[in-house]
């Protein structure tokens, strides 16, 4: 009989042009597929340097591993970045997701303590910090402009909609406006506690409802076609 268990897990979070999603997919054969979506980049790099504000399509690949695959797909993504540079264009992070829910036969399966208590144990630092907003549609603009002021150097903003009840409102601080934003930002440490500070401040959290924003440890940082 079938029962509800939890195992260790990790989430790779491509940000990537809208030509390389397909080629990050069909790299990680070992991953247990994935979920594409597409939003615009508030960075791109220039020829001599820096960046340009300028923003352009991007396409987000959020892929699911087990602890014990996640190397595995991590060094399929990297080997085919090397060998077709031109089809991989953008970074990649790895964020511990503490344990992932499936139905197993297996007797005996990790249960979510376990599952916590191995990730902790397997926690990696690679110096960044996934910043993410979740606001009103509208508002990532601004929180990025923010951002970048404080040491952020871009970010990449997806279109969500939005669900809940009023005691999420107050619990979360989300808006029940349908249309939402969310803004994916990859800072280094030394920048988080600056750029959190900054995006604070702003109008937008200063009423209930206005957004959320969370931080995540950055296991490991990827930068893809080079």
């Amino acid at each position: 009989m079938n029962q509800v268990v939890f195992r260790p897990a990790k989430l790779l979070i491509a940000m990537v042009s809208k030509y390389s999603g397909e080629f990050v997919l069909a790299a990680a054969k070992r991953g247990r597929g994935g979920t594409k979506a597409m939003g615009r980049s508030m960075a791109q790099p220039l020829p001599g340097g820096g960046i340009t504000g300028e923003p352009v399509t991007e396409c987000v690949i959020f892929i699911m591993m087990h602890c014990d695959e996640a190397d595995g797909v991590v060094r399929e993504i990297l080997q085919a970045s090397l060998e077709h540079p031109e089809h991989f264009k953008g970074i990649a992070v790895v964020v511990n997701a503490a344990a992932m829910l499936l139905a197993s036969t297996v007797e005996n399966a990790p249960n979510a303590k376990d599952a916590r208590e191995r990730a902790e144990r397997d926690r990696m630092e690679s110096g960044n910090t996934l910043i993410t907003a979740i606001i009103s549609h509208g508002q990532a603009d601004e929180i990025m402009r923010v951002a970048r002021q404080a040491g952020a150097r871009g970010g990449t903003i997806l279109n969500a909609r939005g669900t809940g009840t009023e005691d999420d409102v107050k619990f979360f601080g989300i808006s029940l406006a349908p249309e939402k934003e969310m803004l994916l930002i990859v800072a280094e440490n030394r920048d988080k506690n600056a750029i959190l500070e900054a995006v604070g401040k702003l109008s937008i959290f200063s009423k209930p409802g206005g957004g959320v924003v969370y931080t995540q440890n950055v296991e490991q940082f990827i930068v893809l076609g080079q």
